[in-house]
This record gives C-alpha cells, sequence and structure tokens, in this order.
C-alpha cells in the first residue's frame, strides 16, 4: 500500500497549468516556471487528464530521469 502522506511529498514544487486553448494539462517544477511562461521549456509533462500527471510524479518520485525512462519506455 502506498502511504499518502509520502506521495503528496513528491507534488512540492511542481507547478500545473492548464491550456483552454488546447485543453492541455502541463507540470514542471517551480524553478523553471519563467522559462515555461517564456516557450523555452523544453521537457514540460503534458496531459489531456490532470490526474495522469501526479501519476506521473508519484511513480517516479518526481525525478527527471525516472520521468524520462517512463514516458520514453
Amino acid at each position: 500500500m502506498i502511504n499518502k502522506e509520502n506521495t503528496m511529498e513528491n507534488l512540492y514544487d511542481w507547478l500545473f497549468h492548464y491550456n483552454p486553448y488546447t485543453k492541455v494539462w502541463n507540470a514542471f517544477r517551480r524553478d523553471e516556471s519563467s522559462q515555461y511562461f517564456n516557450g523555452e521549456l523544453e521537457n514540460v509533462l503534458s496531459s489531456k487528464n490532470y490526474n495522469t500527471l501526479i501519476d506521473i510524479i508519484h511513480k517516479t518520485g518526481g525525478d527527471a530521469k525516472k520521468i524520462k525512462k517512463l514516458i520514453n519506455g
């Protein structure tokens, strides 16, 4: 069983942004927010479902290398 308290810690420092034009949720680290909003951030998690982004972050602990491995197979 997953400890819910530990999984919520994985979301710390992540920001979620919804684009109503594309109908897509994006997730990125707080320290990358300037790059994201300037259109300069390349590694953005995107999904039409907000919960998918949360699941990816939970499963990988928010680790960028693990996220890339999970997404790319």
